[in-house]
């Protein structure tokens, strides 16, 4: 075997005997060429691929905002609810009322982080104009959130001030009752006739009770509010009912014609009358303040937070529209 030079195109090409079957070899330089011409549709199909998966990255981001927005105002109106509810003055009504904006309050702030978690995980794909509408939805959604993992805390207090609020109210009636069977007592011992110290002792009987009630309502009242402190109501009522029964005393010696004994015990209660008016003089001026005083022992730190994170979560709110207003998107 044995090369020869081809002088047209000056490479080498290899001679073989000649014969019917005898083909020459393509030049090795030609196959190369194929080569290089593959790897650059290669390099074209590669970029063609990567921008399109780029593409699909900024879509898919871009998508993410929609998805996120439609949970954010799906939530709008469970969060105005709860808002309002947070907001709602104090009564004997609005437990229920506490009890269901609690509870929605869950809802709403699950929807608010998973709006936050959907805008974080599309932030690093998003084109760079879009990135501050982003931004102010996350902010939106987490304030949103903040709030409503607050709201709870206060609506617990709601709903145990309303709980409260109607045993307080009651025992105020009846000892107010008790005291006016009281001073129907003493008019009738006054009297100084068996009928009248006998009528005595059937109206301290009913104040007995009514005092009786009373005391069981303020108990209600404290385990409906814990915090809430009777002390002060319990020790006056204590006391009253002491009264009584040393006006039941008083009627027994009277009517046991022990009239001296009678007089010096009534010297005794007219002392204790005056202590106990002492006493209700330093009562609160209101039987609800005990319930006051603790609900705002319960949300001061609470209310403080939510009404800054509801702050935060208007002006996110603001950005938002001014961002789409000045993308020429529908507020």
């Amino acid at each position: 075997m044995s090369q020869t030079v081809d002088s047209e195109s000056n490479e080498a090409v290899e001679t073989a005997p000649q014969g019917p079957e005898a083909r020459p070899r393509r030049p090795v330089v030609r196959v190369v060429g194929w080569t290089l011409a593959l790897v650059a549709l290669v390099g074209l199909v590669t970029a063609g691929v990567i921008g399109l998966r780029s593409m699909n990255r900024v879509r898919n981001a871009e998508d993410a905002i929609a998805s996120a927005s439609t949970l954010l105002e799906g939530a709008e109106e469970d969060l105005l609810i709860v808002d309002e509810a947070v907001q709602v003055e104090i009564s004997s009504t609005v437990a229920t009322q506490s009890v269901e904006a609690a509870e929605l309050a869950v809802t709403v702030r699950e929807d608010a982080l998973a709006a936050s978690e959907i805008l974080a995980d599309a932030m690093a794909d998003l084109p760079e104009e879009i990135v501050p509408l982003a931004q102010a939805l996350k902010e939106s959604a987490d304030a949103r959130a903040e709030m409503m993992e607050i709201a709870p805390v206060i609506l617990e207090a709601d709903r145990q001030a309303a709980e409260a609020i109607p045993y307080a109210d009651q025992a105020v009636i009846e000892i107010k009752g008790a005291e006016e069977l009281s001073t129907q007592a003493v008019a009738e011992f006054n009297k100084h006739t068996s009928a009248g110290v006998k009528a005595s002792g059937d109206y301290l009987a009913q104040a007995e009770a009514k005092l009786g009630v009373a005391q069981s309502l303020l108990t209600s009242a404290t385990a409906s509010f814990p915090g809430a402190d009777y002390a002060a109501f319990g020790s006056y009522v204590e006391a009253k009912v002491g009264l009584i029964a040393m006006a039941k005393e008083i009627d027994a010696l009277w009517l046991a014609g022990k009239v001296a004994e009678s007089n010096t015990k009534l010297d005794a209660y007219n002392q204790r009358d005056a202590e106990i008016v002492v006493m209700a003089q330093a009562l609160p001026a209101s039987v609800r303040d005990p319930i006051a005083d603790a609900y705002t022992a319960a949300t001061t730190d609470a209310s403080a937070r939510y009404f800054e994170a509801r702050e935060r979560a208007r002006a996110a709110g603001e950005r938002v529209s001014e961002l789409r207003e000045a993308d020429g998107e529908p507020d």
